[in-house]
């Protein structure tokens, strides 16, 4: 991540946000192309097949490592000095990071929660696993460049943040209703709730885009997005263990308590964008006053 985004704000050009969203929609085609292929290996289910699997994907390594060592070099940005772990002492900027951290953990509700939900609270049928992922990849896969350019300000990106936790409160909502209902039922429900989170998944990661990097020095983009970052791999590790506690183990209320936990994060997003805000104009307004101090005396000065 640390090494990634100053190359992504620096290819993206005015908009690092929007290049981000279209990265992401590329990533989806990447991770659908390789579902379809390990889907084949678990399908053929041989040691030839595993094997020739970790052999493509090292190359696939190698074959992005050449790609990124023939772009051209970008030359390092100035520092303007001061404390070297700016980022963590950035609270407004650690506190949107922690947010995030907690909206990220939607990201396993499609992959985990509802594939353990389906086997084992539904009569809906095994394959709308596969149904409910390729749907969420397609959707995001269309419309994520389109879902982030309406996402062009830290305003647009705390407002998106709460509609967002909206949107995830009522897919889990929805989820939640699917057991103990016919099969048809179950999966009319379940789709409609796998559309309605993937739409909230794209206002979510369009509104992480935007904070993150409008409310990041271009000369520290690497460590203010490494430590954002470090929400999203909070995510990752404890995501799943939650929603397995919550939504499988207690069932019902679980999702209904989940979703609330998406809601009220969505909605604390907004002011602390705000504070996040302050902070950098004040951060601005200081280095100008300092910027003019260090150009000389000030042309009255002669006359005091």
């Amino acid at each position: 991540m640390a090494a990634r985004s100053p190359l992504i704000r620096h290819y993206g050009g005015d908009r690092p946000q929007e290049f981000r969203a279209y990265l992401r929609a590329v990533t989806n085609v990447g991770v659908s192309l390789g579902a379809v292929l390990a889907g084949w290996v678990v399908q053929v289910g041989t040691l030839t097949a595993y094997q020739l699997m970790v052999i493509g994907n090292a190359i696939a390594f190698v074959v992005s490592a050449v790609i990124l060592v023939l772009l051209p070099p970008v030359e390092p940005v100035p520092t303007t000095g001061g404390p070297r772990w700016i980022a963590l002492r950035d609270r407004p900027y650690l506190l949107l990071t922690a947010l995030d951290g907690i909206m990220a953990i939607q990201f396993k509700v499609l992959t985990v929660a509802i594939p353990l939900w389906i086997v084992g609270a539904t009569t809906a049928p095994h394959w709308l696993i596969s149904a409910t992922m390729l749907t969420g990849t397609f959707i995001v896969v269309a419309f994520q460049v389109r879902a982030s350019r309406d996402v062009d300000s830290p305003a647009a990106g705390a407002h998106a943040y709460r509609r967002a936790g909206v949107a995830f409160l009522i897919a889990c909502a929805l989820i939640s209703l699917s057991a103990g209902i016919p099969a048809w039922a179950a999966a009319t429900l379940l789709i409609t709730a796998v559309v309605v989170h993937t739409i909230g998944e794209l206002w979510h990661s369009a509104a992480g885009f935007e904070v993150s990097f409008a409310l990041a020095p271009q000369h520290a983009t690497g460590q203010y997005l490494g430590v954002f970052g470090l929400g999203a791999g909070l995510a990752e590790a404890l995501g799943p263990g939650l929603l397995i506690a919550l939504c499988i183990t207690w069932g019902r209320p679980g999702w209904y308590a989940v979703g609330a936990m998406f809601a009220l994060t969505g909605s604390a997003a907004p002011p602390a964008v705000r504070w996040a805000q302050r902070r950098q104009f004040a951060q601005q307004t200081q280095a100008t006053g300092q910027s003019s101090d260090s150009a000389g005396p000030h042309p009255t000065s002669a006359f005091t």
